[in-house]
């Protein structure tokens, strides 16, 4: 029996990817998101509002699932908003999903901005995906003993398809520094994020639940001093 997969945020980024991924895998994959997409098992829905979770709840009075991956990403520079997206929603959708008994499992996309300072991003942005990691924990021991597993994401600067036209640019100043103090010697991209997405909703992941996982090809490794000796060559 082929395996449901919904995804919060399918359509753009990273999240692309993923429902791409996912769905070669041969999930039937239901994705949740803002823009209206005529496509089927598309849902258009205002996560952060009370019709669009009134809207899930319907979904879920139909179908139980197997894997829930958030992917979702607000672009603006409202405070208030940023938290209500990508933090209140998932823990809010978390808690009215339905999930099938078999080896369930959620995954949450967050940032390396909850370990690091990322200059071009605010505030709430890095403190929301620092709560996004302690979420992880939480639900991965509350919904352990229904055999449903919660697990983090946690990239780096990658290539996706919003920004792949800028840093593949000849001579790209920014991805050529990247790849300089990167161990693996080159930029992630969004395939690199759901090919672990995939992972972790898997049977191959059976025992693994309330872990952080970072996707940066080693770069959290290279200390400050390495980096200094890097440049003065």
């Amino acid at each position: 029996m082929k395996k449901k997969t919904l995804i919060i945020g399918g359509y753009r980024g990273i999240g692309k990817s993923i429902y791409e991924t996912i769905k070669k895998r041969g999930d039937i994959v239901f994705c949740i998101c803002r823009s209206k997409i005529k496509k089927k098992n598309f849902i258009s829905a205002d996560i952060t509002k009370k019709d669009g979770i009134n809207l899930i709840k319907n979904f879920f009075k139909k179908e139980k699932i197997d894997n829930l991956i958030f992917a979702q990403r607000y672009r603006g520079n409202d405070s208030d908003e940023e938290y209500n997206v990508v933090l209140k929603a998932t823990n809010n959708l978390i808690k009215i999903s339905k999930f099938k008994n078999n080896n369930s499992s959620i995954v949450i996309l967050g940032s390396i901005a909850s370990t690091t300072i990322i200059g071009d991003q605010n505030d709430t942005y890095h403190f929301t995906r620092g709560a996004l990691e302690t979420l992880t924990k939480y639900y991965a021991y509350k919904l352990g003993k229904q055999n449903i597993r919660v697990n983090c994401i946690q990239p780096t600067k990658i290539f996706k398809p919003e920004n792949k036209k800028f840093f593949s640019k000849k001579n790209n100043r920014d991805r050529k520094l990247i790849e300089k103090i990167t161990p693996i010697g080159r930029m992630g991209n969004s395939i690199d994020i759901a090919n672990l997405a995939e992972f972790l909703t898997s049977e191959k992941s059976s025992y693994i639940t309330g872990v952080i996982i970072p996707v940066d090809g080693g770069l959290r490794l290279v200390g400050q001093e390495q980096i200094a000796k890097m440049f003065k060559k």
